[in-house]
Formats: C-alpha cells, structure tokens, sequence
C-alpha cells in the first residue's frame, strides 16, 4: 500500500544482475552501489537534463543530512555533559551512543558526495549498523524507564531483554542486500520485501510490552492525582517515553506498509532523528527534576514518588549543606 507507484527496485536492479556482480565477503555488489556522487552524475554527461535530475535528488539528500548533523550534534553536546556529571546514567550513555552513531552516519553520507568519497554501498552499511545501534539504545532506556517504572519486575526485563536481542539481524540483511544509486531518490537499498515485515514482527510486540507498561503507569498515576496526573507524568518522563514508543510505531508501519513506495526506508532515519531528540530531552528533564528536588527537600527528594520511575532518581547523587555539615544523599 503506497501513496505514490514509484519504481520497484527489481526495475532498478535488472533482470540476473547478480551473475555479472562481484563479491565481496561472499555479499553480491551492485555496479550502481559502487559510484559516489561525482560519478554518478557524470555517468550522464551526454544528457544535460538528466544531469539535473540526479544533481537535484541528491542535493536534496545532501541538504536532509546537513539538517540531521546538526540535530544529532546538538544531542551529542547535550549529553556529553550528562554522562560527565554522572557515568553511571545508563539513558545518558544511551543518548551518547545514538547521537555519536548518528554524526557518523550524516557524516559518512555526506563524505559520498566529495570527490574520491566512498561509494553509496559504504554510506548504506554505515547506515543499517546505525539503526540497529539506535534501536537498540532506544530500547534500553525504555527498558530501563519500564521497569524502574515497576517495582524492578523481572519478568519485565527478562521479557524486553529476549524481543531486543534479535535487532542486529536488521542490519545483516541491509548489509547482504544490494545498494543503487537513482536519478530520482538517490542512494537507496534495495531490501528484500520481506525486511519491512521482519522488522515489524521484531518492533510490534516490544513496543506492546512498553505500551502496556507506561499506560498502566498512567492509569495508575491519573487515579491516585486524577487531573494533575498529566503533569506529574511529565515530571517522571513518562509522557516523554510514551511519545517514543508512539514515534517508533508510527515509522514502522510506514517502512511495513510502504507508505511512500521505495522511498519508505527513509522512516528508519525519521524515527532515529525524532528518537534521539526526545531521549535528550528525557534526559535533560530528569536531571533537572531530580536537582530541583534535592535542593527543595532532600530528605522528601527520597521519598518522592513522581521520581520512583526516574533514572536519575536512582543513580544520581546530591549534596546539601545543612547546620554547617555537608550531608550526602543517595537515592
């Protein structure tokens, strides 16, 4: 189900292209995935209008990944710091690892275009392991967040731990899979049909177990404040988790049910952006909560119950000055 009927990628291959392919690490290269950007265009120097049609698709590529550099260095600089102040914050070192992921993979994409740059088949690799890295950090932290959340229920972490190990296998197929360069869209991969479906069956039940977790968290929260639930949701980071699972639904029925035909594979990146943008922010919020909290009433700051769900409130350490002594808290 697509909105535009855009080429498939058996047109964009050819029929047996695979007998005339080489190999590298027995994985079938496609001619086309080996040219950067200087010479693909070049390759229609005798049409001046076809020229335009491929200089015009990937500058526009080239123009997202600018937008996305900054966005990714902005998460980078951000929490950098946090994990600084406190090695032990599991969601700061997840934040680091999906934003440095991120500048690698803009960075990679744009290097295509430079003259003597690496060809789109290396900017695809780099950019299956970086989905896969971020998928993975994105589940840790709702992992984390889910089962703080809960009292530390096992079952919960064993359960989430199970449904992430398998993600990897989402970049070993975008890494066997053949990459093309196309007037129209770029550098694209030409996936096997089945990965979207794949992807769907590995994401759809491990964003029903943190769905089901953070709505019962809400439920629970909205009857014991009722209409102030909201706000202590917002406190907690709850609503911030909520929107990541929401964002990373959204994207993958898009990929599943290609939404926008070939170009379907660029919600992989969409989810990835607006993921780590909002693990930043849950990140900055927590620290920022639990530093007001200790400041207010240390000793309340402990038993605080908007915070139980916190990851901060866990690992972070405060100091407060009272009677002339310096007293540690720890939660």
């Amino acid at each position: 189900m697509s909105l535009w009927n855009d080429i498939k990628c058996i047109d964009l291959l050819g029929n047996n292209w695979e007998k005339n392919a080489t190999y590298l690490w027995g994985i079938p290269l496609h001619p086309l995935g080996e040219l950067n950007t200087l010479d693909f265009i070049t390759m229609a120097h005798r049409s001046m209008e076809q020229m335009r049609v491929r200089n015009r698709s990937l500058s526009m590529q080239s123009a997202i990944n600018v937008v996305f550099i900054f966005i990714f260095a902005r998460s980078l600089s951000i929490s950098v710091p946090i994990v600084y102040q406190n090695r032990r914050t599991l969601a700061g070192w997840c934040c680091v690892i999906q934003a440095t992921a991120g500048v690698v993979y803009c960075v990679s994409c744009l290097m295509v275009f430079l003259p003597n740059g690496p060809p789109c088949r290396v900017a695809l690799w780099i950019t299956g392991t970086g989905t896969t890295i971020s998928t993975l950090c994105v589940g840790t932290t709702l992992l984390q967040k889910a089962y703080l959340a809960h009292q530390r229920n096992k079952w919960l972490l064993c359960i989430g731990i199970v449904l992430l190990l398998p993600q990897p296998a989402i970049a070993y197929i975008v890494w066997t899979s053949p990459g093309i360069m196309t007037p129209v869209g770029g550098c694209l991969s030409c996936y096997p049909s089945y990965l979207p479906w794949i992807k769907l069956a590995m994401d759809l039940p491990i964003n029903l177990v943190f769905s089901t977790a953070f709505l019962t968290v809400v439920y629970r929260q909205y009857r014991i404040y009722g209409s102030k639930a909201w706000v202590r949701l917002i406190r907690n980071g709850i609503q911030t988790m909520c929107l990541v699972v929401l964002s990373n639904l959204i994207c993958m029925f898009g990929v599943a049910f290609e939404f926008a035909g070939l170009f379907s594979q660029f919600f992989f990146i969409l989810d990835w952006v607006v993921t780590s943008v909002l693990l930043v922010h849950h990140c900055v919020n927590m620290r920022m909560v639990t530093e007001q909290s200790s400041r207010a009433n240390p000793r309340q700051f402990l038993r605080e119950p908007a915070l139980a769900g916190s990851t901060y409130a866990e690992i972070h350490l405060t100091q407060h000055e009272r009677r002339g002594r310096r007293v540690v808290f720890r939660r």
